[in-house]
């Protein structure tokens, strides 16, 4: 099956990796349970059902430096050759391309389906422009509850991507380096500075200013692995530390926090960073990871390539099921069945109408 090859260095943003493949097909399992599992172990009446709302972070965690190092790569190409306007625009168009038509589509079918409680104009502006979460709490009634995630993942394209190109082409590469520190220390800042009074699920882990670091780590991984050949080297020694580093933090938060809501100054605003640590660290062994079987190859892409589209409905799919299931027209694990059941049949359809026309086109500019 798949196995770590050892013998060569990967070509770093060449040809498709099946280790980033695998990260992101985990990191959508992770939120996968963190929903149908909260509302399982609800139902079924387990002790402390909110700590498995843990997977959820640790899931964004991988998601956020994945995109991080992907986009990093692809800007400090575009430094290699030379940053332009023209790159620019090409850069930021691939971008929105692919996350924006698949988002909106959504978005324009829940707001058809919303109640005129639910959704006002200016709401739906906010959620348009994704400045829904940009500096103050998304609604809390889960009407879009994914949608914060993305709003970090669209406006650090759009900040990054064009702060750091200009600062590559009128001062050179350091200045790239320190947009890169600027957004890997100001979100950290801004975060010990929020009061702990404040719910930190909505003031602190959903507001995109003070998560911004989040991707720049990603960023500062493809930095590091273009000028630090030791971390291939140690790719192994790497990986087990970031093994450590994640079910360390699990552990600690189960054990000690005994919830998920943190309470501490400390880890309201360390605790993304330890998590983004953790999966910075598998990088350069995930990216070794090989397989020869081109079936197997084939399904880890399909999946990873799936991801998307699963992640932005699943949970709109499975608060509908809960409420035919309150209703009583069918039991509690029928419901959860057709509730997943129906957010791969999205997908699918999603990726195969949607989401690849759009990656041929965009790959074409």
């Amino acid at each position: 099956m798949a196995d770590l090859d050892t013998s060569a260095r990967p070509a770093l943003g060449k040809g498709r990796s099946l280790g980033l493949d695998v990260l992101r097909v985990a990191a959508t399992v992770l939120v996968l349970l963190s929903h149908f599992g909260v509302f399982s172990a609800v139902h079924w009446q387990v002790p402390h059902a909110d700590l498995l709302f843990i997977a959820g972070p640790l899931g964004l965690a991988g998601f956020f430096v994945l995109s991080g190092f992907l986009i990093g790569n692809m800007l400090l190409n575009i430094v290699e050759r030379g940053p332009s306007f023209r790159e620019w625009k090409i850069f930021t168009t691939r971008r929105l391309l692919r996350v924006m038509p698949t988002y909106i589509l959504w978005l324009v079918l829940l707001s058809m389906l919303a109640s005129t409680q639910q959704l006002s104009l200016s709401r739906f502006v906010h959620y348009l422009t994704l400045t829904q979460s940009f500096a103050w709490p998304m609604p809390s009634d889960n009407w879009f509850g994914v949608s914060w995630s993305l709003a970090i993942e669209v406006w650090f394209y759009l900040l990054f991507g064009a702060l750091s190109l200009v600062a590559a082409a009128v001062w050179g590469y350091r200045a790239l380096l320190a947009v890169l520190a600027a957004f890997l220390l100001l979100p950290l800042i801004a975060r010990a500075c929020m009061p702990v009074a404040l719910p930190w699920d909505a003031w602190v882990r959903k507001i995109t200013v003070l998560r911004l670091d989040a991707i720049a780590t990603g960023v500062a991984v493809a930095v590091a692995m273009r000028r630090a050949e030791w971390m291939d080297r140690h790719h192994l020694k790497l990986a087990f530390s970031g093994v450590v580093c994640l079910l360390g933090i699990v552990v600690w938060w189960v054990l000690d926090v005994g919830r998920f809501e943190l309470q501490t100054r400390a880890a309201r605003t360390l605790i993304f960073n330890g998590l983004q640590l953790g999966v910075a660290l598998l990088i350069p062994a995930l990216l070794r990871l090989q397989c020869e079987s081109s079936f197997v190859r084939h399904i880890w892409a399909w999946l990873s390539d799936a991801t998307y589209a699963i992640y932005l409905v699943h949970l709109n799919f499975l608060l509908w099921a809960l409420i035919l299931v309150d209703r009583g027209m069918f039991p509690f694990a029928v419901g959860m069945t057709l509730a997943f059941a129906v957010t791969i049949i999205w997908a699918a359809l999603s990726l195969h109408f949607i989401e690849r026309p759009i990656r041929r086109y965009r790959l074409g500019l």
